[in-house]
């Protein structure tokens, strides 16, 4: 004879499955999808509300001085990876963001204030002197950084950054392509947005205005 026990047992099962799946789903939209809807229209396609901390960091900056994920505390990062050799993306982003900067608010320069990281992705020829001039043409608080390449890409997989080089005719004339996103990090030290390109000046400032007043802390 056949208790009812038994006889609910894959009744409970399935019901056991069922309040799983729920659960998950709650937190998937308590965690993910409902941040994402939460957020301000002008943020929206910038900001990532989840975040992820960088680190691991072992570069070298513009004065050859250690350059870690310890520098992005209490700032406001914009990162940019390019090469000075660069004919065209970099130039324009590196003006880009000059206007941005001019174009910023006080309230937006003020603590914790906003800093730009050019991230060159080719150590071989960007020296810390030839890194120093071609950031400062642009601005005298721009920054550099570079390293070997295996610390360069313990950065630019945390924020989705790619790069490959292409050969040229000798071993010096070689190019590298490279994303062309403005990268954000907040002042805890996590990755917290991307500005695709194009870049637009106006948007920039507009968009990063918006984060810093609806980002906590």
């Amino acid at each position: 004879m056949t208790s009812d026990t038994e006889k609910n047992s894959p009744f409970l099962a399935i019901a056991i499955i069922v309040t799983v799946i729920s659960l998950i789903a709650a937190v998937v939209w308590v965690t993910v999808i409902k941040p994402r809807q939460a957020l301000p229209v002008a943020i929206a396609n910038t900001y990532i509300p989840e975040g992820r901390p960088v680190v691991g960091i072992q570069l070298k900056d513009h004065n050859n001085q250690p350059f870690s994920e310890d520098q992005f505390k209490g700032k406001w990062s914009f990162l940019f990876f390019g090469f000075t050799h660069c004919p065209d993306v970099c130039p324009t982003t590196l003006l880009v963001m000059k206007s941005v900067w001019a174009k910023l608010p006080e309230s937006a320069k003020q603590s914790p204030e906003p800093q730009l990281v050019f991230v060159s992705v080719d150590p071989d020829r960007d020296t810390p002197a030839i890194l120093k001039n071609y950031v400062q043409y642009y601005h005298p608080d721009f920054i550099a950084i570079t390293g070997k390449h295996n610390f360069i890409d313990i950065l630019t997989v945390q924020v989705g950054a790619l790069y490959g080089y292409e050969d040229g005719e000798n071993e010096n004339d070689y190019t590298v392509n490279h994303s062309a996103q403005i990268v954000l990090i907040d002042p805890q030290g996590y990755f917290r947005g991307v500005f695709t390109s194009p870049h637009q000046v106006n948007e920039i400032v507009k968009t990063f205005t918006a984060i810093r007043d609806y980002h906590p802390g």
